[in-house]
């Protein structure tokens, strides 16, 4: 039998039928700290845009732009020209917003491998601490609250769909504005009347690049489209807004980072410290923002909380980077001379240098193996290094960076350790007996090594052979990745691009030995040892796949899919209280995942304890209505226990939605109990 990632077997599932309709022939067995001061009862809205460049809105001077709603915004508000961002990755930059810090202060520093710990001060912590209603609408799982973003909000909506396959390619599971707005808007509608902090995140114009129709046809470029799109579904929201507080909502939008649409051969972002990526959106409206104002200072994403905090008549906590920007509505001066950036993508993802950066609205200081220096008044695309000509301003920038980096370094170097799941979690999980054997990454961060600009032939490689839109066959495709490794052999990124084309290729062996490798030349991966794990269980090798899910398990604890496919591998085995104690972990990391509710469920009906065997088959459907397996499985459930009317409509759904190949077993015993229901 075959685990699918994420959603269970493939050609056997799983479930209750196994048991009772007998097919397949399986075994069944702190408050929020600080004293902001009694705030003013004004609303608060902040919506993120992913990937969002400013120079692709009308309100920063894009003539091709369809954005009427956020320019209304910026003509009603305050907008400022030279906003950036503390680094191009969406966790980290969402972390630095809402806690005023910056990366290397809340310890957050890369896309997976890191939590914000609950030690942290959250803006939702400090207004709900003092009354205010809060919650949140995530349009991707790279912000899911397994990574520590629920701090402070009461209602944490992270729940996204299953991808079809025509989503099988996208790097997270994402829902699309519309839905994300929608329940903005619902919770808006039935909210209690007091004080409000709402969080809005929207991930379209992330890769790929897919806008729907009209969108979809009205833009050369789809990315523009993308944007359009977004542009009218916060309009709606906009509209609700108003609605339900007249005048007393302070609304802030702006981006979590850029995007690189091919410049300095980068075709997304994370890898580079340019202004592609690092300049931000963002603009202020409502109470006690003026309209019409255009601030020409800097502006960080670690000033966000601040100034929020001053226009509701608040401070904020002590130890916050940040600075308020409101003495830049009437003009005065504000102590955001220089901002801090990093990326560590390219050390931790690539095996390059990590890059950092220190960013003044004239001058860019990059610290690289080859450092870098631009005059972003006369060369704001950054093409010219200057460093060899401007050493005086290069050694005072470098000289700030390395007191920005002190705080938690040397100044020169620093060491980093990973964190996959907050303090509280690793504490639970330790009662479980279940983390043995785990430790974290540590990461040096010298500024050596690599340096990504002598990389940009593999980012070139990369995107032509895997990005979504690639029309090379994929024999070529893996080739290419091929010479791409042999230079560069030591890349985590590219085993992974190469041995998936390999694995949709068929080329199950040739996948296995090249993850193999991969961990012989040092790669340490959950990742590579959760895919080798996958290709044992293809090949019926339950007892190798076990083996290799537990060493993924004690890399990466966060990844539930994975977690889900051991806990389903061991229910299969025999090995019921080693499945039963894996489920229970996947639950304990604060994931609501339907799957292992439905694995609790099996156990449950193993000890006769129906009632929760129900309770937590219901838990699976909630969660997730196209889990047929638990759908099946509640049917047969509510069977049991007479309630013929609620089997009926849980063996419907089945029959709706199981694919009649993998289902082809039970598909006709389920007809036959509807029958008899009827």
């Amino acid at each position: 039998m075959i685990l699918r990632r994420g959603s269970g077997l493939r050609h056997c599932p799983f479930i209750l039928a196994l048991l009772l309709l007998g097919s397949c022939g399986t075994k069944s067995e702190d408050a929020a700290g600080g004293h902001p001061g009694k705030l003013r009862p004004v609303n608060l809205l902040v919506v993120t845009i992913d990937t969002m460049r400013a120079d692709r809105l009308g309100c920063y001077g894009y003539a091709k732009a369809e954005t009427p709603v956020l320019d209304a915004l910026a003509r009603g508000g305050t907008l400022f020209e030279n906003a950036a961002a503390e680094t191009p990755l969406t966790p980290p930059s969402h972390a630095s917003m809402f806690t005023g810090m910056n990366p290397n202060v809340h310890g957050v520093r890369n896309v997976g491998g890191f939590v914000l710990q609950s030690s942290s001060v959250t803006l939702a912590e400090i207004v709900q601490e003092q009354g205010w209603d809060t919650a949140a609408f995530i349009g991707a799982s790279v912000l899911k609250k397994l990574f520590g973003f629920s701090q402070g909000f009461a209602l944490y909506d992270d729940q996204m769909p299953k991808p079809g396959l025509s989503q099988m390619t996208r790097e997270y599971p994402e829902r699309p504005a519309e839905e994300v707005v929608n329940r903005a808007i619902g919770w808006l509608n039935s909210q209690s009347g007091k004080p409000f902090f709402l969080w809005v995140h929207v991930f379209d114009p992330h890769l790929p690049y897919e806008p729907p129709a009209p969108f979809d046809k009205k833009f050369e470029d789809p990315y523009d489209g993308e944007i359009a799109y977004v542009d009218r579904e916060l309009g709606r929201l906009f509209a609700e807004v108003e609605k339900k507080a007249p005048g007393n909502t302070v609304i802030a939008v702006l981006s979590d980072h850029g995007e690189s649409l091919g410049e300095h051969g980068e075709y997304t972002h994370g890898v580079f410290l340019y202004d592609a990526t690092l300049r931000i959106a963002f603009m202020l409206a409502g109470p006690g923002v003026p309209a019409g104002v255009r601030v020409k200072q800097q502006a960080r994403t670690i000033d966000l909380l601040p100034t929020l905090m001053d226009l509701m008549g608040g401070t904020a906590p002590a130890d916050v980077q940040g600075t308020s920007l409101t003495p830049a509505f009437s003009g005065k001066e504000v102590p955001t001379t220089y901002a801090y950036a990093e990326t560590l993508f390219p050390k931790m993802n690539m095996g390059w240098s990590e890059l950092r950066a220190v960013r003044t609205t004239k001058w860019k200081y990059i610290q690289a193996p080859k450092p870098e220096l631009y005059d972003l008044e006369q060369d704001p695309h950054e093409r010219n290094n200057v460093i060899a000509t401007n050493a005086a301003e290069a050694q005072e920038l470098k000289q700030q960076l390395q007191s920005l980096i002190a705080v938690h370094g040397s100044g020169t170097s620093e060491k980093v350790q990973t964190s996959l799941l907050d303090q509280k979690t690793m504490s639970q999980l330790k009662t479980l007996g279940y983390l043995s054997g785990f430790s974290s990454r540590e990461y040096e961060l010298t500024g050596q090594g690599i340096d990504p600009k002598d990389r940009v032939g593999i980012l070139n490689t990369v995107q032509v052979a895997v990005s979504a839109d690639s029309k090379i066959p994929r024999p070529k495709r893996a080739q290419l990745l091929r010479e791409a490794l042999q230079q560069d052999p030591t890349n985590p990124s590219l085993y992974y691009h190469l041995g998936g084309e390999l694995e949709k290729m068929g080329q199950f062996r040739e996948a296995m030995a090249l993850y193999k490798t991969g961990l012989e030349k040092g790669i340490r991966s959950g990742r590579l040892h959760s895919r080798i794990a996958d290709l044992y269980l293809r090949e019926g090798n339950k007892t190798e796949a076990i083996a290799s899910y537990e060493k993924a398990a004690q890399l990466n604890p966060a990844d539930v899919e994975s977690q889900s496919n051991l806990a389903t591998a061991y229910l299969e085995s025999g090995r019921v209280p080693d499945a039963e104690r894996a489920f229970k972990w996947i639950l304990a990391t604060g994931e609501e995942y339907p799957a292992a509710y439905n694995g609790l469920g099996l156990i449950a009906i193993g000890k006769r304890d129906v009632p929760a065997a129900r309770e937590n088959f219901e838990k699976a459907v909630r969660l997730d209505p196209d889990l047929v397996e638990a759908q099946l499985n509640l049917g047969l459930i509510y069977k049991m226990m007479g309630a013929n009317d609620q089997a009926r409509k849980c063996f419907e759904a089945f029959i709706a939605k199981a694919p009649p190949r993998q289902y082809a077993q039970i598909i006709p015993q389920v007809k036959q109990e509807l029958e008899l229901l009827r």
